[in-house]
């Protein structure tokens, strides 16, 4: 199996895309850490180069101080700031509701990208890395 980056490298990318987003949004929205979503977890449906000894890095955070009515134009700024980049929008739902869902996928590295909505009128973005290694190097 191929060597990948290390979780920590991974968490790095991950709080890269996520603060780089947060920085172009207007209203400047104050990250706060979601502690539901996970930091590690085990690669749970490993592709054929991939082994469930491998870990995906995930990190959320909620946009505090985004009032609801700057939602969608946020979800906006969100996709621009994404395309921007050249990263791809995977999905996009509850933008004729205000209740924004946007998917995307990170480029060149893979990564799992989302803006989504909660309850109580809440943003918050997301990104998972692909299945690394925890040391970069596959286990024997």
């Amino acid at each position: 199996m191929p060597q990948t980056i290390t979780q920590a490298q991974a968490l790095t990318r991950v709080e890269q895309l996520l603060t780089s987003t947060a920085s172009v949004l207007d209203p400047g929205p104050r990250l706060e850490l979601n502690t539901i979503f996970p930091t590690t977890s085990s690669c749970l449906d490993p592709g054929p180069a991939e082994s469930s000894k491998q870990v995906v890095v995930s990190r959320a955070y909620w946009l505090r101080d985004v009032p609801a009515s700057a939602n969608m134009a946020i979800a906006r700024q969100v996709m621009d700031h994404w395309k921007q980049q050249r990263h791809i929008i995977t999905g996009t739902g509850g933008l004729e509701t205000g209740h924004p869902h946007i998917a995307g996928e990170s480029r060149p590295d893979g990564f799992i990208l989302a803006l989504g909505w909660a309850e109580g009128d809440r943003l918050y973005l997301a990104a998972t890395s692909p299945c690394v290694w925890p040391d970069g190097t596959p286990e024997p």
